[in-house]
């Protein structure tokens, strides 16, 4: 099939677009569901047949990973009525734009929060594909947590 783009010219500008995102793409950290560890279990007594059972020691162990993306905050963070129809926008609106291996983190299993600049996000939106000559970024719209 014939195509308007050369491949020298698809290289060409796909090698532009990801020079850019490389350029003003920053670290994100994106905290999963804490592992839940148990210790010092007494198996050897059960709960409500005469001995006493010990208690279990229970811990939450953090999972997360740091990945990059480039951020777009909203010019205006506060919520407005839109067009007088009776809709608002949500305050707070800012857009992660990552890799592969970015959204496919974020996928898998439940992620409990993103930090960006030290501030905490709750993801809003599935991810949208933003394809262009065979490069894919994802993009993720996630709002400030208070």
């Amino acid at each position: 099939m014939a195509s308007f783009v050369t491949s020298s010219e698809t290289t060409s500008f796909t090698g532009d677009l990801q020079k850019l995102f490389d350029t003003f793409k920053r670290d994100i950290v994106i905290y999963k569901e804490p592992k839940k560890v148990i210790e010092n279990v007494n198996s050897s007594a059960f709960y409500g047949y005469g001995d006493s059972a010990q208690k279990t020691n229970i811990t939450y162990v953090p999972v997360f990973e740091t990945h990059q993306a480039t951020v777009s905050y909203k010019d205006r963070q506060e919520s407005e009525e839109m067009d007088g129809i009776g809709l608002m926008y949500f305050a707070g609106d800012v857009r992660i734009k990552t890799d592969e291996n970015g959204k496919n983190y974020i996928k898998n299993g439940k992620t409990e929060k993103i930090v960006i600049d030290g501030k905490d996000f709750n993801i809003l939106t599935a991810e949208s594909i933003k394809y262009f000559l065979g490069l894919r970024f994802y993009v993720f719209h996630l709002e400030h947590t208070k």
